[in-house]
């Protein structure tokens, strides 16, 4: 279980009791024992709940309350007091620490007000989170309404570009001394205006502008079109991207636009846990099952990881696509949760939660799913169950 409570005084012993205590109730707790060390583990990564003590060697402990609250305002701050610094514990209260206890501290008591914090951190959380993915969603919209407005024009000059190239093609073009290069030059033209629309689809699906007619396609289509648009990406991580499709699979009629969706989203998630792996940690090679990704790309993982996209058929009448990653995984604590509605393990504002939340139901709604298939890692494996024509509705 991570820790996140973080317990400053520089009272060794009784730090390294109440880590203990605290760790037997179920909640972990890092130490500092000078404000400059709880500021340092507070810069590794930020922590839910501070249990400061308000006198420490090296500063202030108000003082350190106000730099706690200013970098990182959705921490909770509870703090301890001798019977003689009460006045300072009020202080600290009204500078927005939440709670303060009287040392000699009772662990019982502690343990309350750590729950509360943990509970108001929560709540300050979630609702960040909302007024953020409301936020995007404007975003998203006039990044679909601007696309929408470019697509014509787009077009327009793939049209236009076309027809110049056939033109050219006529008796009286052909003697033309620069024929080649405007040739080449109409090419380029219909080259980039290609990728214009690229752009412009991927502004769409962002605006949540897809088109929900089921259509007919290969899973391997979907999974190379994913491939192609995180390449850059992990390129610049290092990380290799693999598809593999078990030969013979039938053809799926669903809305391609949505599975894209969820793979390209689990796809993003994946690259962003490998980013995470700690330096000096090697990249696991994919487990290599038969009918999966790391079937034939086990032996090549790039120095940042590998990311594998699979499909095969599964059991129950159902296609299975699988996102494989070499991170770190996702630890069991965490797991049960992760599909939950703005659970996030990042701090506001760099994720709204709702990713997998979202995945999960798309795919249902089409009579699939997505499961987690490993927690604790090291990697992560998530299926994406997709029924094909004929199949039970949940089957």
């Amino acid at each position: 279980m991570r820790p996140e409570v973080l317990l400053i005084d520089d009272e060794r012993d009784f730090v390294d009791l109440l880590a203990q205590r605290l760790e037997a109730r179920d909640h972990p707790a890092l130490a500092a024992y000078d404000a400059a060390g709880g500021i340092g583990l507070m810069e590794q990564g930020a922590l839910p709940v501070v249990v400061l003590d308000v006198n420490l060697p090296d500063r202030g402990g108000l003082e350190v309350l106000e730099e706690i609250r200013r970098r990182w305002p959705l921490t909770q701050v509870v703090m301890l007091t001798g019977q003689i610094d009460l006045g300072t514990a009020v202080a600290g209260m009204k500078l927005g620490a939440l709670d303060y206890l009287v040392k000699p501290t009772d662990v019982e008591a502690l343990v309350r007000a750590i729950v509360r914090a943990k509970g108001r951190f929560r709540e300050q959380s979630e609702s960040l989170r909302v007024a953020d993915t409301a936020r995007m969603a404007s975003l998203g919209r006039l990044a679909g309404g601007v696309a929408h407005e470019l697509l014509n024009p787009v077009n327009t000059i793939m049209q236009k570009a076309g027809w110049a190239a056939e033109l050219m093609e006529e008796p009286e073009f052909q003697a033309c001394p620069g024929l080649p290069e405007v040739l080449a030059e109409l090419k380029g033209i219909e080259a980039q205006s290609r990728r214009c629309k690229e752009v412009v689809g991927t502004l769409m699906r962002m605006g949540g502008r897809i088109d929900p007619r089921p259509s007919e396609f290969e899973m391997s289509q979907v999974l190379e079109a994913v491939a192609a648009q995180v390449e850059a990406r992990a390129r610049e991580r290092g990380v290799r991207v693999a598809v593999f499709c078990e030969p013979g699979l039938p053809r799926v009629t669903l809305p391609r636009a949505e599975i894209e969706q969820v793979l390209r989203l689990l796809a993003d998630n994946a690259l962003e846990a490998m980013a995470l792996r700690t330096a000096g940690n090697p990249a696991r090679k994919p487990d290599g099952a038969p009918g999966h990704a790391g079937e034939s790309s086990a032996g090549s993982v790039g120095p940042g990881g590998l990311l594998s996209l699979g499909a095969f058929l599964g059991e129950g009448g159902v296609l299975e696509a699988r996102v494989e990653d070499t991170g770190p995984g996702v630890p069991e604590e965490i797991a049960p949760h992760i599909f939950e509605p703005f659970f996030s393990t990042k701090d506001v504002g760099q994720g709204a939660g709702l990713g997998l939340s979202a995945c999960k139901g798309i795919m249902r709604s089409l009579g699939g799913d997505v499961l987690l298939e490993r927690a604790g890692g090291p990697g992560a494996v998530f299926r994406v169950l997709a029924p094909l024509p004929g199949a039970a509705p949940g089957a």
